[in-house]
């Protein structure tokens, strides 16, 4: 009896010497769910976890608990979410919408608990319930909204200040947002923190420093990626990366042309006759983040007689997608993709004075992947005429992250930017 214990002491002894010569702790994650759930998953930002794939780890258990354990290197920062196996049934928590990311910093052995009291409804049910928004203001759907250019349907959200039923005769100026399903209600934005769209705009009324305006929200597809691809840029990069370019985003496959031109041709003609607008140039404006930021300036670029200014958070210059390209193939892929821009916007009908951009990026996951990237594009948008401060506002948020969060904590920036009140430039 005394050899079986001492060698399961040892064994112990071994384990424990093990897990500080790796520096791996264990991490155990225990979650409360409703009856009748089925299968849970973890989804989190690890690698080994998609990162962020919906069914990222199947979690153990039935009935109510579930659990996971995990060992994780010392200083990882896990941030995760529960689901079961897709973004469209995740987990809600108290107040019946869906929760920010969850977080444990790695410093020793780990156990959390969280509770889900509910998963994500079919959006449609939100949808149809705008009023369950709570947007300051009116928020009006247009569902399905289809397209002969585009493979998908989509909805449209068009957000209504309060002053636009407040003075009927007034017209308003028009942002043309992408990713529309993260803007106004919590109960569909894909982290659960909306972009605060009316929060933000309804302060700086109050303040004096911008005039109110129409936000239509065009939501993404699943060929978001493939819609917001500035084709025009691609199609100029050199040739010793135009295989990469070609395996991120087929050529025949490119259709951010297209989706510009739904908006342009389609789009913005039935917002124009359906709610009193400012349709000209120097009143309608582009707006997004990642890839919804790039599309956002290339759209400008690619319809200077319909778009005076946009802004783009978290500004996706890297263009491409893969860690391969943009991390790896750093010093291959960068110099040109900026050459493409450069190319690109040489020969464009972009004047400074009637087409203002704003693009910023923070210093958090994946933004601070965009420094040596904006920090090559600036010279080439300064070639242009462009002046900081003036025509161009390039900022930095220092510890910003790449998500809903980090967009809706900066907003009123480049809100500010877009509709304050300019004296002529001519």
């Amino acid at each position: 009896m005394r050899g079986l214990l001492l060698a399961a002491f040892l064994v112990f002894v071994a384990a424990c010497a093990s897990t500080r010569d790796d520096g791996l702790r264990v991490v155990t994650i225990r979650a409360i769910v409703p009856e009748n759930s089925g299968l849970v998953y973890l989804a989190g930002n690890l690698p080994e976890l998609g990162p962020w794939r919906a069914n990222g780890a199947a979690m153990q258990g039935a009935g109510r608990e579930r659990r996971i354990t995990l060992r994780l290197p010392l200083g990882t920062t896990l941030e995760y979410k529960i689901t079961q196996g897709s973004w469209d049934r995740e987990g809600l928590g108290p107040s019946g919408t869906v929760m920010p990311n969850s977080r444990i910093e790695v410093d020793g052995e780990e156990t959390a608990t969280i509770t889900i009291v509910d998963w994500k409804h079919d959006v449609n049910e939100y949808v149809g319930d705008p009023e369950g928004a709570g947007v300051i203001g009116q928020l009006v759907y247009w569902r399905d909204v289809r397209s002969p250019l585009l493979q998908h349907a989509r909805h449209v959200g068009i957000y209504l200040p309060p002053q636009y039923v407040a003075n009927p005769d007034a017209r308003f100026p028009v942002i043309y947002a992408h990713d529309g399903q993260n803007l106004f209600d919590p109960r569909i934005a894909n982290t659960g923190v909306d972009w605060g769209v009316d929060e933000a705009m309804q302060a700086l009324v109050a303040e004096g420093a911008i005039e109110p305006a129409i936000v239509v929200g065009i939501w993404s597809t699943p060929n978001r990626r493939l819609e917001y691809a500035p084709a025009g840029v691609l199609a100029l990069v050199s040739d010793d990366v135009k295989a990469d370019a070609a395996e991120e985003f087929p050529e025949n496959l490119r259709v951010g042309d297209a989706y510009l031109r739904f908006i342009v041709e389609e789009l913005k003609p039935r917002i124009d006759r359906e709610f009193r607008t400012r349709p000209g140039r120097e009143s309608t404006f582009l707006m997004g983040s990642s890839m919804g930021a790039l599309i956002s300036v290339y759209g400008m670029a690619e319809h200077p007689d319909v778009f005076g200014a946009a802004a783009g958070l978290s500004m996706h210059w890297p263009t491409g997608i893969s860690e391969h390209n943009i991390i790896e193939r750093q010093e291959t892929w960068r110099p040109a993709i900026v050459a493409a821009y450069q190319s690109y916007f040489e020969g464009r009908r972009l004047d400074p004075a009637s087409h203002l951009m704003w693009v910023d990026h923070g210093a958090g996951f994946l933004d601070h992947l965009y420094v040596p990237y904006q920090e090559a594009m600036l010279p080439v948008l300064h070639g242009l005429g462009y002046v900081d401060g003036v025509t161009l506002e390039a900022r930095v948020y220092p510890g910003a992250n790449h998500n809903e969060t980090a967009w809706r904590e900066r907003l009123r920036d480049p809100l500010t930017f877009l509709l304050r009140s300019r004296p002529s430039q001519n």
